[in-house]
């Protein structure tokens, strides 16, 4: 359908039905569908238990420098699979919603959905439908639905338990910080690739629920301090690290560069992990289940907040990640 039409033309000559028809023609009829493809709404018939949860990606705050369109449809559907996978849900469905400029060429259109649509193939999931609205500032919303008979959820961490996660972290925000300082040349490409191709953990996320013994997981997308702080403040425990995730390729980055590698690991986001409590009794069938994965890094203990143990000494690491229409962030 995009034979007739030049790479850049601009989408205020193509109007949003002849978009609405491009998108369609590259869908398929979803297994369980009850409407056909371009209908007012997606039908589908369901049994069992269904998770559902939102993403939106704005250009503007989340599309770095250099990332492009294509990465940016797939950095956009991976924020919503994750956290389904951080819910131990199979993703199935997903729907779209795209803000786009008019002043958009058809190339940068076909590019970011073609970005969302490799994401939503390789986790397994069928796009059922979505919204096309003119937007003077870009986004993408994806709301994912996946299947789960008993979710995960951030509440129920108890003293005693495990705090672990994942991956490592740190080169996310290396990455990050190489590309708008303009360092992408002399840095590290598999930094570049954390920032430009992130990754949801679903497999680990599905394990997780399988195994049994998890008490409480959550995606780090915000950093990993906001993610251990969610879950001590939703589970109404306190929260002990015992070792820092630190990812190596940080660790030399931030030497290089003058950096706190302490900010990058607990404050840099964006990584994508799985952080997670479970009891201490399920640790060998976690190991096997997970592999290199599965990174033990503290412990649940009565009271609140999330503090460091260094030597014998708490101290407190502060809520800092990301929040959304504050005026300042670390």
């Amino acid at each position: 359908m995009t034979g007739s039409v030049p790479a850049d033309t601009k989408l205020s000559q193509l109007g949003e039905r002849y978009l609405v028809r491009y998108i369609v023609s590259r869908l398929g009829t979803p297994q369980n569908s009850i409407l056909q493809p371009g209908d007012d709404a997606a039908g589908f018939l369901w049994t069992g238990g269904l998770v559902t949860c939102m993403d939106v990606l704005v250009a503007e705050t989340d599309v770095p420098p250099g990332m492009g369109w294509e990465r940016a449809g797939w950095k956009a559907v991976v924020a919503a699979i994750s956290d389904l996978a951080s819910k131990s849900a199979k993703p199935v469905y997903l729907l779209t919603g795209l803000g786009l400029s008019p002043e958009m060429t058809f190339r940068d259109f076909t590019e970011l959905w073609s970005g969302i649509e490799k994401a939503a193939e390789h986790y397994g999931a069928s796009i059922i439908g979505g919204d096309v609205n003119e937007c003077s500032r870009p986004f993408v919303a994806v709301t994912a639905m996946g299947e789960t008979s008993k979710p995960l959820t951030r509440y129920g961490a108890r003293p005693g338990d495990l705090v672990a996660c994942t991956g490592l972290f740190g080169a996310t925000a290396a990455g990050l910080h190489a590309v708008l300082k303009g360092n992408t040349a002399e840095a590290d490409p598999r930094l570049l690739e954390k920032v430009y191709t992130p990754q949801a953990r679903l497999t680990e996320g599905l394990t997780l629920g399988r195994v049994g013994g998890v008490t409480s997981c959550i995606d780090s997308s915000d950093g990993l301090a906001e993610s251990l702080h969610c879950i001590a403040e939703a589970s109404g425990v306190g929260v002990v690290l015992t070792s820092e995730p630190v990812d190596p390729l940080a660790i030399r980055y931030a030497e290089e560069n003058s950096l706190d590698i302490f900010q990058l690991v607990m404050y840099g986001g964006e990584e994508y992990e799985l952080v997670f409590t479970f009891s201490e009794g399920r640790l060998d069938v976690l190991r096997e289940g997970l592999g290199d994965r599965l990174h033990v890094i503290g412990k649940v203990v009565a009271g609140s907040g999330v503090f460091l143990d260094r030597g014998g000494v708490r101290v407190e690491i502060p809520r800092l990640g990301w929040e959304h229409f504050r005026e300042a962030h670390p």
